[in-house]
């Protein structure tokens, strides 16, 4: 699942998520409600989520990692942003995303990431 507002953005990570790894299906959602809507929703099987810092405020994103980590506490999260202020990468790193992206986005990043999300759940992410 990608979670980004900017819909070109959330389209260039899909892309290179493609490039990466053959994926069954890329959820594209850009609001927090949404977000956690899917989230909840049983019918749709996440294997792991691509986060937007700041999906709608200045870092509101840390909010819905918390929710993401108290609802389904194994789900591999990578936090994407272009933040890179020593104060706020440990404020996000206090929440334990599995990893943590700086804009802009490259196929090395993604892949970093994917590698991340394998040895976190001991399973092949495939969506």
């Amino acid at each position: 699942m990608i979670i980004e507002d900017n819909k070109l953005m959330a389209e260039v990570l899909a892309q290179i998520i493609r490039k990466c790894i053959s994926p069954k299906e890329i959820i594209k959602v850009s609001n927090i409600a949404s977000a956690q809507k899917l989230i909840i929703d049983s019918s749709y099987k996440i294997d792991a989520i691509f986060l937007d810092l700041n999906i709608e405020k200045p870092l509101d994103g840390l909010e819905l990692l918390s929710y993401i980590k108290r609802t389904l506490p194994d789900m591999p999260v990578s936090i994407i942003t272009s933040e890179n202020e020593t104060e706020v990468v440990k404020k996000v790193l206090s929440h334990q995303p599995t990893d943590y992206l700086i804009k802009p986005l490259s196929v090395q990043k993604v892949q970093r990431s994917l590698a991340k999300f394998n040895r976190s759940t001991n399973t092949e992410v495939t969506d």
